[in-house]
């Protein structure tokens, strides 16, 4: 008699086809600054926090291809995290991903596909 053994399955892509793992990674400075970190679809995968910044001080991830502060917002580094927090993202970014940091805005390491 044979043992079945249950398998798990976890998806490795999203419905549009993109990696839910982090393929690549985009350091984004402490301080001020626009950063185009893809300028096509993609996927925001997760955030490692490398620098606290002042704690009203906020990075925003946009759904732009452009660098600019528009579009859908995916997510926001809050200024006050501390320094190792990893944050899980998981959004799907149609346009391309953008960060807007601010004068006293967090650095930290995004994970994106």
């Amino acid at each position: 008699m044979s043992k079945f053994s249950p398998q798990t399955v976890e998806a490795q892509v999203d419905l549009a086809g993109r990696s839910v793992f982090a393929e690549k990674t985009y350091a984004v400075p402490a301080g001020a600054g626009n950063y185009t970190v893809k300028g096509a679809p993609g996927r925001v995968v997760n955030a490692v926090v490398t620098a606290a910044g002042t704690a009203t001080d906020n990075a925003i991830i946009y759904d732009n291809s452009q660098g600019a502060a528009s579009g859908t917002i995916l997510a926001e580094i809050l200024g006050g995290t501390a320094v190792g927090t990893q944050i899980t993202i998981q959004m799907p970014a149609g346009q391309g991903i953008t960060v807007v940091n601010v004068a006293s805005g967090p650095g930290f390491t995004l994970g994106y596909s």
